[in-house]
């Protein structure tokens, strides 16, 4: 007879080959059994899952769109700078990782994101800043952009339900293929009125490719995207950083509006494909984000 850890873990496995919105449903499935094995004393093992796994069933059950994702009666007019926050994986780093200031601890997230709720900051997506920028929409009196590169699952697990207790959305810059999240993963963080960016392919220096392949990076990866979750993928992300002139016009020709980039600074509405960031590195702590937005 299988034990409620090994019933938990064949759920898991079939989930990981289960495309689309059902795969949400079984992963919760999966998270409350192992909660119940916990409740009813579970091994060591199953308990060092426990935080994960719970993290996951609130993400997977929570529906529905966060505040921020429409307009909001309080916003106005506004076209000026706005701040984008840049996200990599969060949580601590391992052993040996290759760019450990890329990781971003859970508490320091959870502070940094209060930091911003209680210094007057609103997260939106960049779609709504464009829409102000340039179509006469409107903004909180400080929009914040709030954004994560790649697919991490964390930022499934713990951002997806950390920023949804202030009411705001992300900006998801998703890698179109090998990322960490399941399709269902990214389904949900649409849903809460999160917004998908393209972030090519392979993750490619598009600075060093031909036309053909930065064709298939560029505009390959934004129809896989709009193909596999039906949302328009208007914006955007450098990989590393890096772009030039031939890389802004292949974004033009593929119909992206708006770039990020990794140079420091507020985003202004006057260089819409070379719109800075402030990159979020394991060193910052809520001092160094504070710092950034000063």
């Amino acid at each position: 007879m299988l034990s409620l850890w090994s019933f938990a873990a064949a759920i898991c496995a079939y989930h990981d080959r289960v495309p689309g919105r059902r795969a949400a449903a079984i992963g919760a499935l999966a998270a409350a059994v192992l909660a119940l094995a916990i409740g009813c004393g579970g091994s060591s093992e199953g308990n060092e899952h426990a935080s994960a796994a719970k993290a996951q069933a609130e993400g997977a059950s929570a529906a529905g769109e966060v505040r921020n994702a429409t307009p909001q009666p309080d916003w106005k007019p506004y076209t000026g700078p706005v701040p984008i926050l840049e996200y990599h994986v969060l949580g601590s780093a391992p052993a040996g990782a290759p760019y450990p200031e890329l990781y971003v601890t859970r508490p320091d997230f959870h502070r940094q994101m209060n930091w911003l709720d209680e210094n007057g900051y609103e997260a939106v997506t960049l779609e709504a800043v464009e829409m102000a920028w340039y179509h006469g929409g409107t903004l909180p009196a400080k929009p914040v952009v709030i954004s994560f590169d790649d697919g991490y699952r964390p930022q499934f697990t713990y951002a997806l339900p950390e920023l949804r207790k202030h009411g705001w959305p992300g900006v998801l810059n998703l890698k179109a293929e090998g990322s960490d999240l399941y399709t269902s993963n990214v389904e949900a963080m649409i849903d809460a009125g999160w917004e998908l960016a393209s972030h090519t392919i392979n993750h490619s220096d598009l600075t060093t490719l031909g036309a053909a392949e930065l064709e298939e990076e560029v505009a390959g990866s934004r129809e896989i995207l709009r193909r596999a979750y039906h949302v328009p993928v208007k914006n955007f992300c450098y990989p590393a950083g890096k772009f030039d002139a031939t890389v802004i016009a292949g974004l033009e020709a593929a119909g992206y509006t708006a770039a990020t980039t990794e140079i420091p600074g507020d985003a202004e509405r006057g260089s819409p494909y070379e719109l800075k960031r402030f990159e979020i590195l394991g060193s910052s702590g809520v001092n160094g984000l504070a710092e950034e937005l000063g």
